[in-house]
């Protein structure tokens, strides 16, 4: 019923917990994966699992100008209707009974209401991601992206990919849906991310800084992630 596509640098902690996700909702969903070269075992995990790869290369940085054509492009030639493009870390809480009834309502949007996904957990390297329960809405993620690809002829992500602003038929779901955002798996899974983001930015991406938060030090990073956890709120059982 959809196709799934996303990016993925080095994602071997997500990227089964996002496998699993989108088949579960979607039993026959196909997964198409733009690998950015990842040095573990992304690209092995989401093999087993039966998920397209596609390879591309930026000359090992982050590249958020190929990033930003990739995803206004690779799903125009989806055989599905329906298409979600999204990052490996965000888990859309929709399944194929709820997509049938806003097709049945003429919806080409689906409409998300987005949350940072925090760890409560005092062990700071536990990455169990099951166990994350409590989240804090962040209006940068109420995203764009599950839609119809033949009502919508353009997508239009801006820089970042977290704005959009879609050509064609555009008719939004009546129901918003939690799009749920796996950043704060745990402190120094965080840390350690920011490092090697920081690492690999591309001269275009800090001339125009994107992605300048990889930049924050150790201590701006702990900060913000203890000042969610104070704020973070139940968002499932």
């Amino acid at each position: 019923m959809i196709t799934i596509y996303t990016l993925t640098y080095n994602e071997e902690v997500m990227i089964e917990f996002f496998i699993q996700h989108y088949r579960r909702n979607f039993p026959n969903c196909i997964i198409n994966i733009f690998d950015n070269e990842s040095t573990d075992n992304t690209v092995e995990i989401a093999k087993s699992y039966g998920c397209n790869i596609t390879t591309y290369k930026t000359n090992g940085t982050i590249s958020d100008s190929e990033y930003l054509n990739i995803k206004n492009n690779c799903w125009k030639n989806a055989t599905t209707d329906w298409v979600l493009v999204c990052d490996c870390d965000e888990l859309l809480d929709i399944n194929e009974n709820d997509l049938m009834n806003e097709v049945n309502n003429n919806t080409t949007i689906i409409q998300t209401k987005g949350f940072d996904m925090i760890n409560l957990s005092e062990n700071p390297t536990d990455i169990t991601l099951e166990n994350i329960k409590n989240g804090v809405h962040n209006q940068m993620y109420n995203k764009k992206i599950l839609f119809n690809k033949t009502k919508i002829n353009e997508i239009n992500y801006l820089p970042g990919c977290h704005l959009a602003t879609p050509k064609g038929e555009i008719i939004h779901s009546s129901q918003i849906y939690k799009l749920l955002h796996y950043k704060y798996i745990n402190l120094n899974y965080l840390i350690e991310r920011y490092r090697l983001f920081n690492s690999r930015l591309s001269d275009d991406n800090r001339l125009k800084r994107w992605g300048i938060q990889y930049t924050y030090n150790e201590e701006m990073i702990t900060s913000q992630f203890n000042e969610l956890k104070i704020k973070s709120e139940k968002i499932y059982e």
